[in-house]
């Protein structure tokens, strides 16, 4: 036990190290950029495009506006699956994703260079409005980190983008016990689904995905979410395991400044 918490404790060590060096280059240094794939536990490089019907397919914001994949065409983007009434991950991998959106929008010579998308496994409850709302708990009031948006879509579309990407999602009956935290209806079932980070580049292409959950580190849960996580999510809270906001910001790095 006590070697394998000091291999634990090397191996976090070394990835640190390597993060370091890559954020300078987030912030467009051209000394010790890197040149090749991360190499995370969590991390795999991947180098496959998206169909042309996945990047067109209409998907709807926060805000009720139709986007398309394809509308940021030239940028870097930042995708994970989630849905808003997820009790035990989703609001881990979050805040996670959202320090990730946070850092980088405060390092970035050029934040609007990447966006950060946030993509429902359960259409048929997180409409704009819940979306709005989680966002919120998220991102407060106004127009903070304007390059996270949060979307939802047919499930249909969702269905093939999700089975493109390789997500597992499941709906499971519920037994109405629980409450969604924003209208207070009972839930009647639940989305279980696997957990991803996936980037792509600024052609389509899905260059690397950091997979499973994340270590959530000192960052805190929001108030009503923090509420409405059951027993295995507060559990879930303390883990010191899995990609960190600081791999994520690896992955742009190198993402940013690879020999085309």
């Amino acid at each position: 036990m006590t070697s394998s918490r000091l291999r634990s404790a090397l191996l976090r060590g070394a990835v640190g190290l390597l993060a370091a060096v890559q954020l300078t280059a987030c912030g467009g240094s051209a000394h010790n950029t890197p040149r090749s794939a991360p190499h995370y536990a969590s991390g795999t490089e991947v180098g496959r495009p998206l169909p042309a019907g996945l990047r067109r397919m209409p998907l709807t914001d926060e805000q009720g506006r139709t986007v398309h994949l394809s509308d940021y065409a030239g940028r870097t983007v930042v995708l994970q699956d989630v849905t808003t009434l997820c009790q035990e991950l989703c609001p881990i991998d979050t805040a996670t994703f959202v320090s990730t959106a946070r850092q980088y929008q405060d390092r970035a010579d050029d934040p609007s260079d990447t966006v950060f998308l946030s993509v429902t496994v359960d259409p048929e409850r997180d409409t704009p409005a819940q979306l709005r709302a989680y966002r919120r708990q998220y991102a407060g009031a106004g127009d903070q980190l304007p390059q996270w948006h949060l979307l939802t879509g047919s499930p249909a579309d969702l269905a093939a983008l999700w089975k493109f990407l390789g997500v597992y999602v499941e709906k499971v009956p519920q037994d109405g016990a629980v409450r969604n935290w924003r209208t207070g209806q009972p839930l009647t079932y639940d989305v279980q689904h696997s957990d991803e980070v996936f980037f792509l580049d600024g052609s389509g292409a899905e260059q690397y995905l950091l997979d499973g959950m994340p270590s959530l580190g000192e960052r805190r849960i929001p108030g009503d979410l923090q509420r409405f996580m059951s027993a295995r999510g507060h559990r879930n809270e303390r883990r010191d395991s899995g990609w960190t906001a600081t791999q994520a910001l690896g992955v742009l790095a190198w993402l940013h400044h690879r020999p085309t």
